[in-house]
């Protein structure tokens, strides 16, 4: 199935490559207002870029709003269940608790840290092509002046009918299996443990506001 292309504004700054990363965390799905896997990409967009142009809020509170975006519309859960893969498995209870609300404050962070400072770029929506009834991929490309990059979003319909992002590629590269493969050095040299002190100690630094 294809949509026809959009095109919204994005905020950017340098390095553009490496913020995508951080962005993806953001383009999900808005409940009661899309009810296609493109639209809620879209939608959420526009919520998030509404919240950063607030001339008549502060930055803390600005700040706010785009992580209750993300939280409201992100399965951590299951995102984190993907990044550990087998060792999900061998992780108690608690240990998975801690992990996925680690995981989660972390990307919003360091979307945060990532975002405030952009400037106008585009986002076009290619289309989106679907696996059956519950999965979907968002096609889109981030516009700059230099350079067009692909980044696909991986969504899946929940029994609530909504639809939620499990992975995002940017250029041919999966952040679920980025991650996967430095949490799993992470979990040989120091077992679950370990990479929870150190995912602890991630968030703590990117936490802390940027410095100008």
């Amino acid at each position: 199935m294809l949509i026809q292309a959009r095109e919204t504004p994005l905020q950017s700054s340098r390095g553009i490559r490496v913020l995508i990363a951080a962005v993806v965390i953001a383009l999900l799905p808005v409940p009661a207002i899309a009810d296609t896997p493109m639209a809620t990409v879209a939608d959420t967009v526009d919520a998030v870029l509404h919240a950063l142009q607030s001339g008549d809020v502060s930055e803390e509170a600005k700040m706010r709003r785009v992580k209750n975006i993300i939280s409201e519309h992100f399965d951590f859960r299951a995102m984190s269940s993907r990044v550990l893969a087998t060792n999900w498995k061998h992780a108690t209870k608690k240990q998975r608790n801690r992990f996925s609300s680690l995981f989660k404050e972390l990307l919003s962070n360091t979307y945060w840290l990532k975002i405030s400072g952009y400037k106008n770029e585009t986002v076009e929506y290619v289309g989106e092509s679907r696996r059956g009834e519950k999965l979907a991929t968002v096609k889109t490309l981030i516009k700059t002046d230099t350079v067009d990059i692909p980044v696909d979003y991986k969504m899946y319909r929940k029994d609530d009918g909504k639809w939620y992002a499990y992975d995002v590629v940017i250029e041919q590269v999966s952040l679920v299996r980025n991650y996967r493969g430095s949490f799993q050095q992470m979990v040989r040299d120091s077992g679950i443990d370990g990479l929870i002190a150190q995912l602890e100690t991630k968030v703590a630094r990117s936490s802390l506001p940027a410095q100008n």
